[in-house]
């Protein structure tokens, strides 16, 4: 036994000092080392912010392209929009309102009528809500009996 140990020990040591890398043999191993890493990192870096500045530049672009075919676009509506009329003045939105401010149905304005409905529905809602957890309440309550 005390054989077999002294055999592993042995060769052990035997290829502990026969197959040695000794990191003194070269000139700057940290320096290099520390400079592979600095290059990998600050080539990450540049190709990020080529990235980074390719899209912005594409954003640009796609936004004054859109803003081109906008303003060109209400160009066209401005001016088919503008025909004369028989006394020669321009097209006015305010010829054709309805009276503004003072526009009435049943005495109510617009505001009056959109908070109406808004509420009418919300009162639909909650008792919507109500009858369908009491309906859940009583069938729970004859499926006990």
């Amino acid at each position: 036994m005390k054989k077999k140990i002294f055999t592993v020990i042995l060769a052990l040591m035997i290829s502990l000092f026969a197959f040695n890398i000794c990191l003194a043999n070269e000139e700057h191993p940290i320096q290099d080392a520390t400079n592979s890493v600095r290059n990998a990192v600050g080539g990450a870096e540049n190709a990020i912010e080529n990235g980074v500045e390719g899209i912005g530049n594409m954003t640009k672009d796609a936004t004054n392209s859109m803003e081109t075919t906008m303003n060109n676009a209400g160009e066209d509506v401005r001016n088919s929009v503008s025909p004369s009329t028989n006394n020669g003045d321009s097209y006015s939105a305010t010829r054709t309102s309805t009276g503004g401010a003072e526009a009435t149905f049943m005495g109510m304005n617009s505001t009056v009528w959109t908070w109406l409905i808004i509420g009418i529905a919300a009162i639909a809602i909650i008792a919507l809500v109500w009858y369908y957890s009491s309906q859940i309440t009583n069938d729970s309550n004859n499926k006990r009996m």
